[in-house]
């Protein structure tokens, strides 16, 4: 219906334009109003297809920004729970290098031995756990890094798909 519309308006310029050239030049004929409706037609096919291509772009390339939000506000989250890992990794091995130290030393710090090697494997404990997490967000870290560099890859692309789109409408 659309084209039709557009067909008839076309069509209905062309005539006035006709009328009015008439009485500059000679009167064109149905050839001629022929191929410029068609003229006309391939220039409104052409620019629908860019309209639709520009809206396309645009909207992936918000996305990827939305996705490079989300990645990034992931990472940072990462970051953050790694220092806090990396933190209590430290303070767990600095603890059961004390155990170790003592224990070495054959010192008597008042607590009997049994409690002792209790609090040291306590120690170990924590320290095994805070390490293994510190490891794992690490990896997690990496992984999103790679993440953001395919997801800027693609924005980078989608972003020179639309600078050629608009050079190629001037």
């Amino acid at each position: 219906m659309r084209n039709r519309i557009l067909v008839i308006g076309a069509a209905l310029i062309a005539v006035a334009a006709a009328g009015s050239a008439q009485s500059q030049r000679a009167a064109a004929t149905l050839d001629d109003v022929v191929s410029e409706l068609r003229a006309l037609r391939a220039d409104l096919r052409q620019t629908t297809r860019t309209s639709t291509q520009t809206q396309l772009l645009t909207v992936r390339l918000q996305l990827q920004e939305q996705r490079l939000a989300v990645l990034s506000n992931q990472r940072n989250d990462i970051s953050a729970r790694l220092a806090i890992e990396t933190q209590l990794r430290t303070d767990a091995e600095r603890q059961l290098r004390g155990f170790e130290e003592s224990k070495a030393r054959n010192e008597d710090v008042g607590i009997p031995r049994a409690e002792l090697d209790a609090m040291e494997r306590e120690a170990r404990g924590r320290f095994t756990l805070h390490r293994d997490a510190e490891q794992q967000l690490r990896t997690q870290d990496l992984q999103l890094s790679g993440e953001i560099a395919n997801e800027q890859n693609r924005w980078q692309d989608f972003n020179s798909r639309l600078d050629e789109l608009e050079k190629s409408l001037r």
